[in-house]
């Protein structure tokens, strides 16, 4: 048979080529000769609400974590006279109706509730006291270690008697708005270290179990099976029962960390062990061992890499669920305790009705709690549909 093409078969199917080549647009071309990480990053950035989640996150960390001196009027635990003081929200028009471009708040005056007889603090509209952006106030160690005294706002520092407490004070006269911001702190940094335990225990044993099999495959498992027959939150609660109150505030931020990590490894453990046990007869795993790497190196040079994708996605679904433990075992008394301050512990300050009755303000910190668990969802959900760059558009 004569498989030799004319010159005008090749040239039909040279244009035949070149308009389908036409035919993609610049972005689909750009695409398919990108790298893998490249794709990722090109179908994350399409997701308006994932770029939405991580801007949130980036911003809490950044603002919470990094630069909360800088960002809060106050210092966490600075105390004042006004004690219980009701927000005090800025205004550009006073109560005459003429209009002021730089924003103020009214001041405070102690009265007492003759139906309550309860002492409280109402806006004297007769003070006002101007906003200013970058004041000078109590000094403080940026990033623990530049000695500063900047504050992004707050009111004239020559006045002594000014003050601007915009979410209010709690019982001991503190900025509400000062403490959501070192709470945050705590709260982030503790759902961070918590999920990278959970990363190291989790892929580990999940990719041992996948591996190995057998009997190794069989503890391992049961041990998951048995953590995921109980209710997670029962189980947060009784091992955050046995942490002793005696003990030193920093070794029950640890102890907590680890009880988190001890709950949520399960779930990990077991979605790394089925991706292994679909990676172990691989090429280039058969090839490895045809030169005889070891298990170790099998285990976290080849096998654990290759599903780093997958525990990306499941380490930022998980971190929100790592905060809310950390918020529901502060509201119930089991989590971290004064003087630490984290958006657990000013849950457990609003714990009974009568702060809800009197001190609603005190409820600031459920809208921080709420937007930041959102922006780590709406991340996670972004990396987790970016992750597949080859999947339908």
């Amino acid at each position: 048979m004569d498989t030799d093409r004319t010159p005008e078969t090749s040239d039909a199917a040279d244009r035949r080529r070149s308009e389908s080549t036409s035919a993609e647009s610049p972005e689909e071309q750009q695409q398919l000769s990108q790298s893998y990480w490249s794709l990722v990053w090109w179908r994350f950035k399409r997701s308006k609400a994932a770029l939405v989640g991580a801007a949130i996150v980036v911003l809490s960390y950044f603002i919470g974590v990094a630069f909360a001196e800088f960002f809060s009027p106050y210092l966490v635990n600075q105390e004042s006279d006004y004690v219980e003081a009701r927000p005090q929200f800025p205004h550009f028009m006073d109560d005459e109706g003429r209009f002021h471009l730089r924003p103020f708040v009214y001041g405070l005056t102690e009265e007492i509730d003759q139906e309550l007889f309860k002492r409280t603090f109402v806006p004297d509209k007769s003070r006002r006291y101007p906003i200013h952006f970058f004041v000078r106030g109590v000094p403080y160690k940026l990033l623990g270690v530049i000695p500063m005294d900047i504050h992004l706002f707050g009111t004239d520092p020559n006045d002594p008697e000014a003050h601007i407490y915009v979410f209010g004070t709690d019982g001991l006269g503190r900025d509400v708005l000062s403490r959501i911001i070192f709470g945050a702190r705590l709260s982030l940094v503790l759902g961070l270290a918590g999920q990278a335990l959970t990363l190291i225990f989790g892929a580990t044993l999940g990719a041992m179990s996948g591996y190995y099999g057998g009997g190794v495959d069989m503890l391992i498992m049961r041990v998951t099976e048995f953590l995921q027959a109980f209710p997670r939150e029962p189980i947060l609660m009784a091992l955050a029962a046995i942490i002793p109150d005696t003990w030193n505030p920093i070794l029950i931020y640890f102890g907590l960390t680890i009880i988190l990590a001890f709950v949520y490894w399960g779930n990990l453990a077991r979605q790394v062990r089925g991706l292994v046990l679909s990676l172990r007869e691989r090429e280039f795993v058969l090839a490895a061992q045809s030169f005889g790497a070891s298990d170790r190196r099998l285990l976290f040079r080849h096998l654990i890499p290759n599903t780093m994708s997958h525990i990306i996605v499941v380490a930022t679904t998980m971190i929100p669920q790592m905060i809310q433990s950390e918020a529901f075992l502060g509201f119930l008394g089991l989590g971290l305790r004064p003087p630490l301050t984290s958006w657990g512990v000013l849950m457990n300050e609003v714990s009974n009705v009568r702060d809800i009755r009197f001190h609603p303000w005190l409820l600031f910190p459920v809208p921080f709690i709420l937007i930041s668990l959102l922006g780590f969802n709406l991340l996670g959900d972004g990396l987790r549909d970016a992750i597949d760059p080859y999947s339908g558009k």
